[in-house]
């Protein structure tokens, strides 16, 4: 066994290390499961590193396990596992990286167990924080068939597609976000420091002022005296709002209104048909049954309201009517995942009809983030403008008033 220094770029940022390899080809495809851009690799002449440097892109580094790690660990497994490495070698070469944390600890657990015996799923079983049920489902599938290394990959395929598709959901709303919080800023110091003064300024001149002038004044006046009940209420009401979500009738109808809204509705139901057909299809070509299959899939769409209406309709499937039709009437569907359900429950092939859906949907959502980006971009600017404006105009025009009425 060969070790190789190489560096590189990951996610944007410059990496290095040292990873074990038979030889250098095996080391370019390792590094590539872990997404490695190489801008260098040579072997090292003394062949130290020992087998834990493998995998030198550190997992055990945070301090907690994170979806990503995650989605890293089950690429950089199934990559192993291509390569021709035995489950527990592969194991092995993780959790012998240098660094430690709690990932590190659990990927030591994880090869222990299976050098004690374990079935792969049944060792990941122990951590259902981080392996839920599709996951181990797979797995267990995976180890039936005797195609591990398949399974994992499609894992690896279907997580990094759901976090790019999260990403892009975090990158429409960023912006918006950054926007309404700058402008709150800014109406505050305005409202602590610019308002206090040109109400003493106009409280001296002993004239009546305009109606706009006189309700920022009113305005600032509450928010000078009532500002901790403000917060305060702005906090409970959070607060409130966030154990409602958390209930079960609160989630769901939480999940209802948001695929209601316009524009950003629209966007949601698309990020959860393209979650859940995804997962959906994997299922099916894993070989999970329809009915377990759409049933996990809509658990894990993100949005209660559409799991519900897949629950509803699989119901009807249990009593031999067809999940095409069993969904003809049902809201938020869309007709395209609809019609696709049917062509592949006439041919067959309901797993790949999927993929298809989970790629057009996909692609929709990077659509639409480009096109809520261009519009809110200039309507949040306006928008900020337009309210500063006309804070200013409120506070200049009693002396618009007052240069106007002395010519």
């Amino acid at each position: 066994m060969a070790s190789f220094q190489y560096s590189g770029v990951r996610d944007g940022k410059a990496c290095s290390g040292t990873i074990e390899a038979p030889d250098r080809r095996q080391a370019i495809t390792l590094l590539a499961g872990q997404s490695v851009q190489l801008q260098e690799i040579e072997e090292k002449a003394d062949g130290g590193g020992g087998a834990g440097s493998a995998l030198s892109l550190r997992l055990g580094g945070a301090k907690k396990i994170k979806p990503r790690d995650i989605t890293i660990l089950t690429r950089q497994l199934a990559t192993l596992l291509e390569a021709g490495f035995p489950l527990a070698r592969a194991l092995e070469f993780v959790s012998r990286q240098e660094s430690t944390g709690p990932m590190s600890e659990m990927v030591a657990d994880l090869s222990a167990s299976i050098q004690q015996g374990q079935d792969f799923s049944q060792a990941l079983s122990e951590y259902p924080k981080y392996f839920g049920n599709i996951f181990l489902s797979m797995v267990r599938a995976g180890e039936t068939g005797g195609i591990l290394d398949a399974m994992l990959v499609r894992l690896a395929e279907m997580r990094e597609a759901d976090e790019a598709l999260a990403d892009r959901f975090k990158s429409a709303m960023t912006y918006p976000a950054m926007m309404m919080g700058a402008m709150v800023i800014a109406l505050g110091v305005m409202f602590a420091y610019v308002v206090p003064q040109f109400a003493t300024m106009f409280e001296d001149m002993g004239r009546a002022l305009p109606g706009p002038t006189q309700i920022l004044l009113n305005v600032g006046d509450f928010a000078a005296t009532w500002w901790p009940a403000v917060v305060a209420g702005v906090v409970v009401a959070g607060a409130g709002f966030k154990a409602w979500v958390k209930t079960e009738s609160g989630a769901f109808q939480w999940d209802r209104t948001r695929l209601e809204m316009p524009v950003l509705g629209n966007f949601m139901a698309q990020f959860a048909i393209a979650r859940l057909a995804r997962t959906a299809g994997t299922l099916l070509e894993s070989g999970v049954n329809l009915i377990d299959a759409f049933a996990s899939a809509g658990d894990v769409s993100g949005n209660r309201y559409i799991s519900h209406i897949m629950q509803r309709a699989l119901a009807d499937v249990r009593h031999g009517k067809p999940l095409a039709e069993s969904l003809a009437d049902a809201p938020v569907i869309p007709s395209l995942l609809r019609e696709m359900i049917a062509l592949g429950e006439e041919s067959g092939q309901v797993g790949p009809m999927m993929k298809r859906v989970a790629e057009v949907y996909d692609r929709q959502t990077r659509e639409t983030v480009s096109g809520i980006t261009s519009i809110i971009e200039p309507f949040m600017v306006l928008f900020m403008g337009g309210v500063v404006g006309m804070v200013v105009i409120a506070l200049l025009l009693p002396i618009f008033e007052m240069s106007t009425g002395g010519v």
